[in-house]
């Protein structure tokens, strides 16, 4: 439900459609030479007699998606193109998306509920950001761990 005077295209109505948790594919160029390696690290883990077929099998994989790539690509881009127009209508009018069950509202007013619901539920603010004794935990266990995780 759109509570704002912001009009979409239907390009935007359709990617707003998609959800909050929709993810746009990266184009082939970003992610080719590590789909490769990776690929090929998979196959030499393979006994040694199994590496050929499986090269020749992921070889012909690869070759299908390079040249389908294309397509996803050109869908991307225009997907991208039109996240940036969503953004830049939302930011002109200060407006933001949440989850349908708020719809689309002023950040002012949402930042009116956000207040009201911490202290109307008994939130406290904390003295310290406790994050930075927990990572030192994490840091210190991880050392520990040598023959899991080298250190370099």
């Amino acid at each position: 439900m759109n509570l704002t005077q912001i009009k979409f295209s239907k390009e935007e109505i359709s990617l707003l459609n998609q959800g909050l948790q929709h993810s746009i594919e990266k184009p082939l160029d970003k992610y080719w030479i590590d789909l490769i390696m990776e690929t090929e690290q998979a196959i030499q883990k393979l006994d040694a007699k199994m590496q050929d077929p499986y090269r020749i099998l992921a070889a012909k994989k690869l070759k299908q998606i390079g040249t389908t790539g294309n397509h996803c690509n050109i869908t991307a881009k225009r997907k991208t193109y039109n996240l940036k127009n969503l953004k830049g209508k939302l930011e002109k009018e200060n407006a933001m998306i949440t989850k349908a069950d708020k719809g689309k509202i002023y950040n002012k007013d949402y930042m009116v509920k956000v207040r009201d619901f911490l202290n109307n539920n008994n939130f406290q603010t904390l003295k310290r950001n406790p994050n930075n004794k927990y990572q030192k935990l994490i840091t210190e266990t991880l050392k520990q761990c040598d023959l899991i995780i080298h250190k370099k």
